[in-house]
């Protein structure tokens, strides 16, 4: 499907003006702007975060309450549930604050749901099981937002119920003891964007804060929070919120210190990724979105999440490393698993889907796990530039995971529809959910007639976002070296992404890759030439040697280090003369 490649005009007074007042480049600091950072302190801060920025938790609404109840239930050796979720960032935020309250000496212990069987987030019969255990507090992490009857169980069952979460809140709040959540409206956070992992690890600042009876917590409990980082960052980068603001920081350092963590179950996790010195120098969200997120997500999407939870908790590096072995184990199975899920809906949408008149493509089967459903959505997003939901039918029941293009809020669009579902939550993009069988069809129509007021025509036409156009000449390694201040890049803060036209391909360009799927090829734009990799593109090759120009580009610029530090361009998409952007594979 052609892409049609947009960017925003740059300011040049502005970006002047911002250039001059950090000293920077032109062009890195329209990179900003292209950010959202359009004021020299802003901006400053983007380029230097620094963990002192992150804001302190005591002053928000309910969290000092949520603390002081902790630290009384740890005094009086009360029974403390951490009650998580199956997904990377559930296990990471229910880890901390395991090992925050164990630190504490609490006589906590922790409870994942199975996804299949009880679904995401609290369920009355876990709450009845726990109360009967002599629960006295519960505490979710990154569920409950929604969790207005398991509140009231909770309440009638004298278990005082502490809520943190980021997703979406209802019209109607739980009647909790405390609710954390930076999406309320007023709920004090400078910062909305966190994940689940980092609303528990501002728990786990507060309860030191609160123990300490002072803004500095104790050396040993510092040393933590040091430590914490990392599990914050790995939720955070696993559950793809924005990394800019707070989320920015706690990657940035999160991402250092998993690098050097001696934990063992990191250190056995590295180990299976491949990530451990020499091999990898440090660790980049890449490497937490698709070799570390993916090992410890396997778990809860084919068989029980709690493994991965005794994954990051194990004091023993012998046990971690069995357990990430088993992991790796059943990451392949997933991988399997899902490569056969997305052929089966690609063959579903060719035959059952008119996409001229379908505005959200919503597909179910028998056939289909629900732990890999999400995963396909997102591809199909991707191929179809339509919002997908994926429904995996259990019986009566259906689970559905739904992912969306950014024209559609899936909350708002799911909340229209909630007569249809029997639950729902999430986020703007991301969405999970279930449904009577028999509702499939009503909630398809009702939908898509939503999402027909909603959405235009341009909406679902795909758009390839760049950062403006930039000759060659212009690049430099001194020039590149500099825009690695931007990292770490993900959700909100994308790679730089330029576009630059009238290249000609220079020498004889050639496949690589095991099956030839990459293409290399040098590219010259006047006196100028880089070399260029474009992954997934090696069946261009043909049309290239027909074409060799002029021709259109979409590019990253890279550093290769294999023997000399050299600019490469790393393509993401590729326009001929006529206009052809040949698709990716």
């Amino acid at each position: 499907m052609r892409k049609r490649w947009k960017y925003q005009p740059p300011d040049e007074k502005l970006q002047a003006h911002l250039a001059d007042s950090l000293r920077v480049s032109p062009l890195l600091a329209q990179l900003l702007i292209n950010r959202g950072m359009i004021d020299p302190p802003t901006a400053h801060a983007f380029l230097q975060p620094k963990l002192r920025n992150l804001s302190n938790p005591i002053p928000h609404p309910e969290m000092e309450k949520a603390a002081l109840r902790l630290v009384q239930a740890v005094r009086g050796g009360e029974k403390i549930v951490i009650y998580g979720d199956y997904d990377v960032d559930g296990v990471s935020a229910t880890a901390l604050l395991l090992r925050c309250l164990t630190l504490l000496k609490a006589r906590v212990s922790y409870y994942i749901p199975e996804r299949i069987d009880e679904g995401y987030g609290l369920n009355t019969k876990a709450i009845e099981r726990l109360a009967q255990e002599g629960t006295k507090v519960i505490v979710t992490v990154d569920c409950g937002i929604t969790s207005t009857l398991e509140a009231e169980l909770a309440l009638e069952k004298g278990i005082d119920l502490i809520i943190t979460d980021h997703h979406e809140p209802g019209k109607k709040l739980p009647r909790a003891f405390a609710i954390i959540n930076p999406k309320l409206p007023d709920s004090g956070f400078t910062f909305q964007g966190l994940s689940g992992a980092g609303v528990a690890f501002k728990l786990a600042w507060a309860l030191g804060e609160v123990l300490s009876m002072h803004k500095r917590v104790s050396p040993e409990f510092r040393e933590f929070l040091l430590n914490a980082v990392g599990l914050a960052a790995l939720g955070t980068i696993a559950d793809s919120v924005p990394l800019v603001g707070e989320n920015r920081i706690l990657a940035k350092f999160g991402l250092d210190a998993l690098g050097k963590s001696t934990l063992p179950g990191i250190v056995a996790l590295r180990e299976v990724a491949d990530l451990n010195p020499p091999k990898t120098d440090s660790l980049s969200p890449y490497h937490v979105e698709f070799r570390l997120g993916p090992r410890l997500n396997a778990a809860g999407r084919l068989w029980d999440a709690s493994i991965s939870l005794e994954l990051l908790t194990t004091p023993s590096l012998e046990k971690a490393r069995r357990i990430a072995q088993f992991l790796e184990k059943k990451n392949r199975e997933r991988q399997k698993l899902q490569l056969e899920t997305l052929e089966d809906a690609k063959e579903k949408v060719r035959k059952e889907v008119n996409l001229a008149s379908t505005w959200v493509i919503v597909l179910s089967s028998e056939a289909w796990h629900p732990g890999v459903i999400g995963i396909v959505a997102s591809r199909l997003v991707e191929e179809f530039n339509r919002p997908v939901v994926m429904i995996a039918q259990r019986g009566q029941i259906g689970y559905g995971s739904a992912r969306s293009i950014p024209a559609l809020h899936l909350h708002e669009a799911l909340e229209t529809v909630r007569k249809k579902l029997l639950s729902f939550g999430g986020h703007s993009q991301a969405a999970g959910l279930r449904i009577r069988q028999e509702d499939i069809e009503g909630f398809r129509t009702s939908i898509n007639q939503f999402a027909s007021c909603t959405l235009k025509e341009e909406h679902l036409e795909p758009v390839l976002y760049t950062d403006g156009e930039l000759s060659l000449e212009r690049l430099s390694l001194p020039q590149v070296r500099e825009l690695e201040h931007l990292c770490p890049h993900g959700e909100g803060n994308p790679e730089p992404l330029f576009m630059t036209k009238d290249l000609r391909v220079a020498g004889q360009p050639c496949r690589l890759g095991t099956s030839g799927q990459h293409l290399s090829l040098y590219l010259r734009q006047g006196d100028v030439s880089f070399r260029a990799i474009a992954y997934n593109m090696g069946e261009t090759l043909p049309k290239i040697e027909r074409n060799p120009g002029p021709i259109s580009i979409a590019f990253t610029p890279k550093i290769n280090t294999w023997r000399n530090e050299v600019v490469e361009l790393e393509v993401e998409d590729i326009k001929f003369a006529e206009g052809e952007s040949p698709p990716k594979r």
